[in-house]
């Protein structure tokens, strides 16, 4: 039997009649990706939701459904209410409340989820707004994806396949729901990004000349096509790695963390860390600098987000460590040692 916390069942139900607010739906959103009885639920309520739109919006009892007649009679019902956004689908329209402001965007990219049944093989385009702000939303078999500024994904109503396949352009973070007899394949132009349940960053903007999958957790499969769908090169890419792809030679590689600042130093001219820890700092500092680093194990999860330009010494870079951790620095037969 599905026991639900009341709590829960009253944010589900304030999230299906569009009433949810930001910061209540993307609790809900954790709370959805926490199990698999959680995920049966959500997609349960969801279907009957789905199923009382198609009632509640009077559609045409013919079999021959005159689908301009029936989006007439949406949009009109929903013209009475406040301003809407307007998201456009291949075989339906359907408008949705539009929230002012920031909430709004993480409200709204949560809510293109929640579509009337149509076709079994219909899709859903989801295109994130343009403002720089992370825009997150499920799919349906509950894998989380974070949008990062502009994005567009296409998926299936149901992952009904052998495969749970999606296409993708832009950047976004993607936490995929373990499945190992569905595989879930990302489709970007001319690369495939193959998980069974992982997470990791994916970017693969349509204008850049270089795709790329920085991975967290799990293991990846990368597939490079040519112009004309032929593969080119496969490789996996294992946890602390990021994965490239070269448009222009078609070539596929991986690359350390370290090697990923180094390039980032020389090509941005910063070193950005965002909340990583400091043994993986260390690492790519030796790598960057090409200099040896001894950190006291007692130290290794500490956690920092900064930035340092390429003016900045390997010196005035730990010393500004040290300085935030109340560390001491010393250096000792050309070996920088942080205790």
């Amino acid at each position: 039997m599905n026991l639900v916390d009341n709590k829960y069942e009253t944010l589900v139900k304030s999230y299906l009649d569009g009433n949810c607010p930001a910061e209540e739906a993307l609790e809900l959103l954790s709370w959805v990706v926490e199990s698999e009885e959680n995920r049966v639920y959500f997609k349960s309520q969801k279907e009957a939701d789905e199923v009382w739109h198609l009632t509640d919006f009077a559609m045409p009892d013919d079999a021959a459904l005159n689908i301009d007649a029936a989006l007439d009679a949406i949009n009109a019902k929903i013209d009475a209410q406040e301003e809407t956004k307007t998201v456009e689908m291949p075989w339906l329209r359907r408008n949705y409340k539009y929230v002012a402001g920031i909430a709004a965007a993480l409200v709204v990219a949560l809510f293109l989820g929640f579509l009337v049944t149509g076709p079994s093989n219909s899709t859903v385009t989801v295109a994130s707004n343009e403002q720089n702000i992370e825009t997150p939303m499920l799919l349906p078999d509950g894998t989380s994806v974070t949008f990062d500024g502009e994005a567009e994904i296409s998926y299936p109503k149901e992952f009904v396949n052998s495969t749970r396949s999606v296409n993708f352009t832009g950047v976004a973070s993607f936490d995929v729901v373990a499945d190992k007899e569905k595989p879930f394949v990302i489709h970007c132009d001319r690369m495939d990004v193959e998980v069974l349940g992982t997470s990791f960053l994916l970017s693969a903007n349509a204008a850049a000349d270089k795709y790329f999958v920085d991975l967290y957790t799990g293991r990846v499969k990368m597939t490079a096509f040519d112009g004309k769908g032929n593969v080119t090169s496969q490789l996996e890419v294992l946890p602390g790695e990021r994965g490239v792809l070269d448009l222009a030679q078609g070539e596929l590689k991986t690359m350390t963390y370290g090697e990923v600042k180094a390039e980032e130093l020389k090509t941005e001219r910063v070193l950005d860390f965002n909340n990583v820890v400091l043994s993986t700092i260390v690492d790519a500092l030796e790598y960057v600098y090409e200099v040896d680093i001894e950190l006291d194990e007692a130290y290794a999860s500490e956690k920092l987000t900064a930035r340092f330009s390429d003016q900045e010494s390997i010196d005035e870079v730990l010393e500004t460590i040290a300085a935030v951790f109340d560390f001491t620095l010393t250096k000792q037969d050309g070996v920088y040692l942080i205790r």
